[in-house]
């Protein structure tokens, strides 16, 4: 069974549906400003109240306030993320000297286990070159004398 919408739309349609939306959205006449990009349009002339006007004050310096804290708030992101970023160089290099201090203390090791053979060897062969001496000239008494 062939699907019930089987409409192809011409190259003209969409092309002139392009036209059309392109015409919409980027209009230069159009009275429509973007709202959150200049707040909304209210003619404050008519309103010569007072109250009003100090209440529309207090609402500017509300905006002020409220403009300086997005400021400070996107300062402050920007420096956690040069503190993040000096956060992980650390932690990298905090990995890399231990792995580095492994490696040192190992080696080290060895030495020292390399220093205490050739220690062992060396008194080894002074107490051998005292000892068979002396056992050497005992043995010879000892034979000499039967």
């Amino acid at each position: 069974m062939p699907p019930k919408f089987a409409r192809m739309p011409d190259s003209a349609d969409r092309y002139g549906a392009r036209d059309v939306e392109r015409q919409s959205l980027l209009d230069a006449d159009s009275d429509e400003d973007d709202f959150f990009l200049n707040g909304p349009r209210v003619n404050t002339k008519k309103l010569a109240d007072p109250k009003i006007s100090r209440l529309k004050g207090q609402v500017e310096d509300v905006v002020g306030v409220m403009k300086d804290n997005v400021t400070k708030v996107i300062d402050r992101g920007e420096r956690l993320e040069d503190l993040q970023d000096k956060s992980d160089h650390l932690a990298s290099n905090s990995d890399m000297f231990r792995s580095r201090a492994k490696a040192l203390h190992k080696t080290m090791w060895w030495k020292n286990c390399k220093m205490r053979l050739i220690m062992g060897l060396i008194i080894m062969v002074i107490l051998a070159v005292i000892i068979i001496p002396i056992i050497i000239s005992q043995s010879r008494k000892n034979n000499s004398n039967p």
